[in-house]
């Protein structure tokens, strides 16, 4: 009875303060699913209500819910004990890694959208080649611009990822 006290309770640190779900993101990702799952369920079950079972789907969003909620606050307990283990240089260490993390996530999104860029500036000029060569000027011009506007578009995205300052 009292394990089933503990989960339900909120976690909190050593010293009593509560902890926040920014500590661990696997964690606080599990409980907006136990959130979205309940808010979903409940909108299918609106929706639909002329279902005949829906007597089914309530037990078992909530629980659903409930077990996703359980293994958020074990694993955020977790996470509050080993950084405590590490002390404060670790709980620093910690939050360091965590931005290093999102700035590289950042990072990456920043290439990836200058080569999807780029890409598509050459799929563009490939097209134009093509409607050159079988004589349509029209389609020619338009593809030309649109290989511009997307050849802009890359170098409007490696201006900002270069001069930038991270936001974390």
């Amino acid at each position: 009875m009292t394990w089933v006290t503990e989960v339900l309770g909120r976690v909190r640190w050593s010293d009593g303060r509560l902890a926040s779900y920014r500590e661990d993101h696997v964690a606080f990702g599990l409980h907006l699913l136990s959130m979205a799952s309940a808010i979903a369920v409940t909108i299918v079950w609106m929706v639909s209500s002329r279902w005949a079972a829906w007597w089914v789907l309530i037990p078992l969003s909530i629980a659903s819910s409930l077990a996703l909620e359980f293994i958020a606050r074990i694993r955020l307990r977790r996470t509050v004990r080993r950084v405590e283990a590490l002390g404060v240089e670790g709980r620093d260490r910690a939050k360091v890694s965590l931005r290093e993390e999102i700035n590289h996530q950042i990072s990456r999104f920043d290439d990836y959208a200058i080569r999807s860029c780029d890409q598509k500036a050459e799929e563009f000029l490939a097209r134009a080649e093509a409607a050159r060569a079988s004589g349509d000027q029209k389609s020619a011009a338009k593809y030309l611009r649109r290989a511009g506007r997307e050849r802009k578009y890359s170098e409007w995205c490696k201006r900002i990822s270069e001069y930038s300052p991270s936001p974390f």
